[in-house]
């Protein structure tokens, strides 16, 4: 569904562009008919090179002359240099949302499937570049929650393969956690690494519906460049689900060296006392995983 809602948004994005030049070509028509004259000149141009009537060489010269013309001409009439080319919205894929001839999505198309997917997405506000020193209501907590900032920041610019390849954030609820994991997600889509996002609730839920319909949309948890895993504890406790499913994307990612971010609201002891040690060994190992603990006030209340 995303997917044919993104290629009907870039199809139109090509033809919004194509009218637009269409528009601007009129107007320069329109003010300097010249303009007109020198784009059939052109056209007949490439049309004796093709029959060979005239030489590489001579048709470079000539094309280097009308585009100089051109530029004289534009400018006289208060046009870009510009105006009569098609111009693309990112210049990384031509507005096709994809890299070269290949299947691998560009940084913009990645960003505006997370918009299409609204709240279930990754947003544009939570960003290193939107992260605030003034909010914070005491000097410590500025303190470490700005450190933990840098370290989100360094381990989100060496994706899609950073030393340590996890990330667990605890502390209380209303410190930045979700702010930070969200940031690192977002870096990561901005530099076209495929990212997603999801609560541990979502997750669950996820699980159950593929168990239900026979259908394996959990899987994309497994494999995905970098997967941010929000608030893990809030999860329901099914047996034979819940905690089997999450350790067996936790574990399957590190074996696999998959940048994972984790964020709880639970201490490391109600951790421990939730999940069993296989699963901690996997989510504290320090080998893996680097473990930031955010303290202070719930920024949620703090005017």
């Amino acid at each position: 569904m995303i997917n044919d809602q993104l290629d009907n948004l870039y199809a139109r994005i090509r033809a919004e562009e194509r009218e637009a030049r269409e528009t601007r070509v009129r107007e320069a028509y329109a003010h300097e008919p010249r303009l007109k004259a020198l784009d059939e000149a052109r056209a007949r141009l490439f049309i004796d090179l093709g029959k060979r009537k005239i030489t590489s060489e001579e048709s470079k010269a000539r094309l280097a002359e009308i585009f100089d013309e051109e530029k004289r001409l534009l400018a006289s009439i208060g046009m870009p240099q510009d105006a009569l080319e098609l111009r693309v919205r990112c210049k990384l894929c031509n507005d096709t949302g994809y890299l070269g001839a290949g299947s691998k999505p560009c940084s913009c198309r990645l960003l505006k499937r997370e918009a299409l997917r609204g709240s279930d997405g990754v947003n544009a506000r939570e960003t290193f570049a939107n992260f605030s020193t003034e909010i914070f209501p005491s000097t410590e907590q500025k303190k470490r929650t700005v450190n933990a900032k840098l370290l989100c920041e360094q381990f989100a610019s060496s994706l899609p393969a950073p030393e340590k390849p996890s990330i667990l954030l605890f502390g209380m609820p209303g410190l930045g956690k979700s702010f930070l994991g969200n940031a690192i997600a977002y870096e990561a889509l901005s530099r076209g690494i495929d990212a997603e996002r999801v609560t541990a609730y979502a997750f669950i839920q996820t699980v159950l519906q593929d168990i239900r319909e026979q259908t394996q949309r959990a899987a994309r948890y497994q494999g995905v460049p970098l997967l941010v895993l929000d608030d893990l504890g809030s999860e329901p406790v099914i047996p034979n689900v819940s905690f089997e499913w999450l350790f067996a994307v936790i574990n399957e990612r590190t074996l696999a060296g998959l940048a994972t971010v984790c964020s709880t609201n639970l201490t490391l002891s109600q951790l421990q006392t939730r999940y069993d040690d296989r699963f901690m060994s996997r989510l504290c190992d320090k080998n893996t995983t680097l473990v930031l603990h955010l303290t202070g006030e719930n920024l949620r209340t703090v005017r």
